[in-house]
This record gives structure tokens, sequence and C-alpha cells, in this order.
């Protein structure tokens, strides 16, 4: 067990009723990412990844669900301190075999050097770490089809000549209408259907089958429209404005002092 902090099951379960969305951000990597793209490349500038990339360590397994389940356009992480980019094919698309969407299959050559081909799929004969896997989960709502493909991006600590910064282009509405934040209709009537389950003893109380959340979370989802709207504006709800003063000029370098606690208004 390495990191029971990291993620709970009933935020997880959650993620997985959403439809297929645009971008995704998560601070690990999702598991076995690294098998798509460049791996030897990976390897060379960052060796100490090695041990835990042939056993199947690297990275989250939970968010190797939710790529899988949510199928986004775009996926951002961090966290492992260097860039790496790699393309994740879903199984189903037309150009997607069975093994490429699940991962290239990883094998030492007589020369030491890493290659990587989809013939020969490891992650499926590989037994799932334990705790990985999780309940049958409901995210059978696909209002709309997922890309084929997503698209990885992972970036480097922001420090003198690292790859910390990439500009990536959005396709937008075509007007002139300022940017707004509005309210997710689906995700509010998730977030409604499942708080009932929301645990704080030891014991989690586990969500229940699709044939009972589905349902349930349809209903709150017309609650939602019917009660909160379908573009509902957030700052009709919630105005974001500081909640500390900024850095003082006259602390420069690593002369800052400790910082005082402030408490949202």
């Amino acid at each position: 067990m390495r990191s029971i902090y990291h993620v709970r099951q009933y935020d997880v379960q959650r993620i997985l009723q959403l439809s297929p969305v645009d971008i995704c951000l998560s601070h690990d990597w999702p598991q076995y990412i690294e098998r798509h793209g460049n791996y030897n490349d990976l390897m060379r500038r960052m060796p100490r990844f090695r041990p835990d990339a042939e056993t199947g360590k690297l990275g989250s397994p939970p968010l190797l669900e939710v790529l899988k389940k949510v199928k986004p356009t775009r996926w951002f992480s961090g966290h492992m301190h260097c860039k790496f980019e790699a393309t994740f094919k879903h199984r189903g698309s037309p150009t997607t075999t069975e093994a490429s969407s699940s991962g290239p299959a990883v094998t030492e050559t007589s020369r030491g050097a890493i290659q990587i081909g989809p013939e020969d799929d490891q992650e499926e004969r590989r037994p799932e770490p334990k705790g990985s896997s999780s309940q049958p989960s409901s995210s059978t709502n696909q209002s709309r089809p997922g890309p084929s493909e997503t698209k990885f991006l992972a970036l480097d600590q922001c420090l003198p000549k690292r790859d910390y910064l990439e500009i990536i282009d959005f396709p937008t509405p075509l007007n002139h209408d300022p940017p707004r934040f509005t309210f997710d209709v689906e995700w509010l009537g998730i977030v409604r259907a499942t708080h009932q389950y929301f645990s704080r003893t030891k014991k989690e109380k586990p969500l229940p089958p699709d044939k009972v959340l589905r349902p349930l979370i349809e209903k709150n989802i017309r609650w939602v429209k019917e009660n909160v709207g379908e573009s509902k504006d957030i700052t009709d709800v919630q105005a974001f404005k500081p909640t500390s003063p900024g850095p003082d000029p006259a602390f420069r370098g690593n002369t800052f002092p400790q910082p005082i606690s402030y408490t949202n208004p």
C-alpha cells in the first residue's frame, strides 16, 4: 500500500459516472501511460522510473480507469517532474487494436535497450496491483461518443531551463461573448445523487450497483435542470475575491517570513 491518502474510491466512482469530457487534470499520471509514448527516451532521462515501470507501479491505477471510461480529448498531469507526451488509443476506435489500447508490450533486447510493440500485451497478463480494481463502475452514461484517442501531456517543474510551459489552442465558439464559468448539470446531478453515500467513518459505504445508481442520477439531473437551470452562472452563487493580501514587496528572495493564516469570508 503506497498511496492510500491520495485518492478515495468514492470520488473515483463519482467521476466514472461522467460522459466523455474534453480535458482532465490530475497530479499523478495514469498507470501505464508511459507505454503509450517514447518509453526509451523517458527511461533514458529518468532511469529511476524503470523499476516501477517494469512492475506496473508507475502511475495511478484509478486514473487509468478514469482514462479508459471518461475518454477525455486531453489529459494533463504533473508529479513526475519531467516532460512527457503520449497518445492513448481507446478500445473500439477504428485505428486501435485490442492490444494497443491496453498498453504496448515492454521487452528487453539482447543489447539492453527497451522496445515497445503492440503485439504482446503485458498489461493484460500482469495481475492488477492490490487495491487497484474497483466495483463495476456505473459509467454507462455516454451522452456523446468519446474520442478515439487521448493526448497526454506532463510538464516539468517551473525552474530555469526546464520544460514547464506549453501553449495549446482549443476550439472555441465563433462569437465574441466573454467566457463564463457555469455549473455542469450532469456533475451536479451526480454529486446530489451520491451525497447520501459519503462516509465519515473508517468503513466506507459502497455506491450501489448500476441498476440502482443510474436511475438515481438521471432523476437528480432532472431536478437540477428544473431547480438550478442548465447554464447557471457560478458568479450567481459565489463571488471570487482575494482572501489575503499579495506578497509584500519589502521581502525578496528567500527572506519571506511565515505567512499569516487567513480564512475564507
